[in-house]
């Protein structure tokens, strides 16, 4: 099972060692006031394909502030492992992800007031990701071949808390962390094969290609769900998700 935290914790760690050192250095009293900001993810583009989620925060009152994201990515390809059956390497894969936290900037903690320093906030998500992919079934018993088109779609609603630090350099530049934000997490999974092919079992195919998604996010793969996969390649999982994130921008 792939990790997808493990590069996230990698980049999270390098940006730590350059920047905390040097925050006293970059950091001024005096900083102008700027009360907007624009950012990108990019850890996003190291959990998914054709990653491109931008924020946007806005101070609402001293040490309080609205961060707003949205964006489009597209889930990495998944290997399904499914007897006599191979799939094509071309697909057609989308996404979508919105959401929003409130924040409150620590000042009985930070020296500076927001958007500096660290935060807590309440935030809901919306991700949304689409997979249109060929498959070609080789029936053992009578050697026909058949095609189908195999269409999966995974939508994951959070609802949670998080911790933050947000670093503001030379006024302008803005790195804003996401250190650890638990959520409860609404999973649902929906596969669907466009034709009958003789010989195949569905259920096996949404079977495989739930768990082979489930696979690819740590700690939901072990969770069976109040769904069954059965039901027409639906199922429902309710869990605790978690949300890491770096972004960058620029402060006006």
């Amino acid at each position: 099972m792939k990790n997808l935290t493990t590069p996230f914790r990698i980049v999270f760690v390098f940006v730590l060692v350059l920047f905390i050192p040097s925050t006293n250095v970059f950091s001024q009293s005096n900083s102008r006031d700027f009360k907007n900001s624009v950012k990108f993810n990019v850890s996003n583009t190291l959990l998914y394909d054709n990653s491109y989620q931008f924020s946007y925060e806005r101070m609402i009152k001293e040490n309080q502030s609205l961060n707003v994201f949205t964006g489009y990515q597209e889930f990495p390809l998944i290997n399904v492992d499914i007897t006599d059956v191979n799939f094509d390497k071309k697909s057609d894969r989308k996404g979508y992800s919105i959401g929003a936290d409130y924040r409150f900037y620590l000042g009985s903690i930070n020296k500076f007031k927001g958007p500096r320093g660290v935060y807590l906030a309440p935030f809901i998500s919306f991700f949304q990701f689409d997979t249109d992919r060929d498959l070609i079934y080789t029936n053992p018993n009578t050697g026909v071949v058949s095609n189908a088109n195999l269409s999966s779609n995974f939508n994951l609603t959070n609802v949670g808390g998080e911790l933050g630090y947000q670093f503001v350099l030379w006024d302008r530049l803005v790195i804003d962390c996401v250190l650890f934000g638990p959520s409860l997490t609404r999973y649902k999974f929906n596969a669907k094969l466009d034709g009958d092919i003789s010989g195949l079992d569905e259920n096996e195919v949404f079977q495989k290609v739930i768990e082979a998604i489930k696979d690819k996010f740590p700690g939901i793969d072990g969770i069976t769900g109040d769904e069954g996969i059965e039901k027409k390649g639906v199922q429902s999982v309710t869990a605790v998700g978690f949300r890491y994130n770096i972004s960058i921008g620029y402060r006006f």
